[in-house]
């Protein structure tokens, strides 16, 4: 029988110290670890001391003369986005690991070996944010964390499949991923997942979360929001009437969750041309504002138990180039 080894106390601490960066107990983190083993492949190089798992995703790390090759497509024109993209972030996480992929030629992964990097990092950014939410006491429809997956295998494919990129089906040549719905990213001939030019763009834009370690504000920059918004409203015409039905109502005083599925109801409910259902309405309404919200054209308002929404001094400057 062989003699049990003592743990090092460095690694004790260790432990102690990374269990604190991420919002956990001792005990709950070392749980995560023996519960995930794919979480504990990575974490060695996830969350070394004194850093947090965007590190190796910050601009300044990575080469932008690789980033030549890009592609031509059309993002998702079909209908307003899906409800389940209710946040923003998830988008530059993506594009800035599939920069971390591309090799010196400027070639992209595969679809399966992008997926399969996303999915060993998620959840360690999921864990990293909670901690830093926790710390900045950020309200729960404001939590950095929300949209990134736990550790199930589950929750870690729908994250792929909705907000990063999956094959419709056999002899379905086009994807689906919010990745690819907001013409970021494509498929390339040789079957290599490249960045369009408004991806290109898009990626090489600083991030308030990633490059600047600033998780008290929004999730996108200034100039993040802009180049988001410019691609909605020229290339993603039904995404962008969803988004305008919503401002217009809310400027026009439907500003709560129920006034404003009365109206999403009366465009797109039941027996008109959308003929969404009642179930999917909702679901509707809350994907939109939360798009709405990370490119900074609504805020939320709580007064006791209700919630309001308001139009931006952005959105009212929109509106305003619209009307004229």
């Amino acid at each position: 029988m062989e003699t049990a080894k003592p743990i090092p106390s460095s690694f004790v601490t260790r432990l102690m110290d990374e269990a604190k960066q991420v919002g956990l107990s001792t005990d709950e983190y070392c749980r995560l670890l023996l519960n995930n083993e794919s979480f504990y492949k990575q974490n060695t190089t996830t969350f070394e001391t004194g850093s947090n798992p965007f590190k190796q995703l910050k601009g300044k790390q990575l080469n932008p003369s690789i980033l030549s090759e890009t592609i031509d497509a059309h993002p998702f024109t079909e209908n307003a986005l899906a409800g389940h993209i209710n946040r923003l972030l998830p988008l530059k996480v993506g594009c800035r690991i599939l920069w971390s992929m591309i090799d010196d030629s400027g070639i992209g992964p595969t679809p399966r070996q992008f997926r399969s990097t996303i999915a060993s990092k998620a959840h360690a950014f999921r864990i990293f944010l909670k901690g830093t939410d926790e710390n900045q006491a950020r309200p729960r429809g404001d939590r950095l964390h929300s949209s990134f997956p736990t550790s199930s295998d589950a929750a870690v494919n729908r994250f792929l499949n909705q907000y990063m990129l999956r094959r419709t089906g056999t002899g379905n040549k086009y994807p689906t991923g919010a990745l690819h719905d907001f013409g970021l990213i494509a498929i390339s001939d040789s079957g290599t997942v490249q960045f369009t030019e408004t991806g290109r763009k898009f990626t090489l834009l600083l991030n308030p979360v990633i490059d600047e370690g600033n998780f008290r504000g929004a999730s996108f920059s200034a100039d993040e929001q802009v180049l988001i918004l410019s691609q909605v409203r020229s290339e993603m015409n039904r995404e962008w009437k969803f988004m305008r039905h919503i401002l217009d109502g809310i400027h026009l005083g439907s500003n709560t969750p129920t006034s404003l599925l009365s109206r999403i109801s009366r465009r797109y409910g039941p027996g008109t041309k959308a003929d969404w259902s009642n179930s999917v309405m909702p679901h509707m309404r809350s994907g939109v504002l939360g798009r709405m919200q990370a490119l900074g054209l609504i805020k939320r308002t709580f007064t006791e138990n209700r919630v309001e929404y308001r139009v931006t001094p952005l959105a009212l400057v929109i509106l305003e180039e619209d009307m004229a």
